[in-house]
């Protein structure tokens, strides 16, 4: 009985993915491959240059925010990814004005995206939350992407 079960055992790990044994639920590796695989497309594909990539975990009802000096030789083009325990993301936009931040814009969907247009070299904070997590979960990683075309290919 024991040989039967001992033997059980070993073949049932034999037979199940390393991946799925070593991937815990707080693992960033499902965000990491889904990034780099964006990024091979980006630069590779559709000739984008890479300016930011920001990795970080959401709690909650918490906010992280990313700040970025945009050139106004450029048009911006903004992707956020959630992990596997995130069904929506939101993205808000303000940029430094004379005074005051000025509103740019919001977006709330399952991968965010949006077009920046600088009008002169200004600061951008862009602030980043969960609309809806998926059921059960209360916390999930995500990347946030800023890019825009390689000056240096040409289409």
């Amino acid at each position: 009985m024991k040989k039967t079960l001992l033997s059980l055992i070993f073949i049932t790990a034999a037979l199940i993915p390393a991946k799925l044994l070593a991937q815990s639920t707080t693992t960033m590796q499902d965000i990491l491959e889904t990034v780099t695989a964006k990024i091979v497309e980006l630069e590779e594909d559709k000739n984008q240059e890479i300016v930011n990539v920001t990795f970080d975990l959401l709690v909650n009802e918490g906010k992280k925010t990313v700040w970025r000096f945009l050139d106004p030789a450029f048009t911006y083009d903004l992707s956020i990814i959630g992990d596997r325990r995130i069904s929506k993301l939101k993205v808000t936009v303000y940029k430094q004005g004379k005074s005051d931040w000025e509103y740019v814009d919001e977006v709330s969907a399952s991968n965010p995206k949006l077009k920046i247009y600088p009008s002169e070299y200004e600061q951008y904070e862009f602030t980043i939350s969960v609309a809806d997590f998926k059921s059960g979960n209360n916390t999930g990683h995500f990347a946030f992407m800023l890019y825009h075309d390689n000056p240096e290919k040409k289409k």
